[in-house]
């Protein structure tokens, strides 16, 4: 009697369990690359701002001054320990025009060297190691 009722209780057999895992497999190499790609780009998204946040404090520091500090800790100090960028500015000889240079480093690495400049120019060039700012440039890959 216990015979046909064991019968009717099946489990999955070991092939259909490998075709499952190797379907969710599949989707996993096709998902991750995409998924790491938007967070790049929420990071470098996230950091433009913060740059863009740097320059007005830049601004800020010349009009009381009358020019601008290559000092980070002066006026962008939440930027020194990042775990993604690497900020330095660059002045002039009579600290009258600055260079926002900001390199990827850690999770970052190899994204692409961002750029702004007294003037507003701007410039990223994904992948790269550098970019030449010009009135053209402009914060897109």
């Amino acid at each position: 009697m216990n015979s046909p009722a064991l019968r009717q209780q099946r489990g999955f057999t070991l092939i259909e369990l490998m075709i499952v895992v190797v379907i969710v497999a599949i989707l996993a190499l096709i998902a991750y690359p995409s998924y790491t790609e938007q967070v790049r780009e929420g990071r470098r998204s996230e950091y433009q701002g913060k740059l863009m946040d740097l320059a007005t404090s830049l601004e800020g520091f010349r009009a009381r001054n009358f020019k601008y500090t290559d000092d980070l800790s002066k006026v962008g100090p939440g930027l020194q320990n990042d775990s993604y960028y690497t900020v330095a500015i660059t002045t002039d000889n009579d600290d009258q025009a600055y260079v926002i240079t900001a390199t990827p480093k850690g999770g970052m690495d190899g994204d692409g060297v961002i750029k702004l400049d007294s003037q507003g120019r701007t410039c990223f060039v994904k992948g790269a190691a550098s970019c030449t700012l010009s009135s053209t440039s402009s914060w897109h890959d």
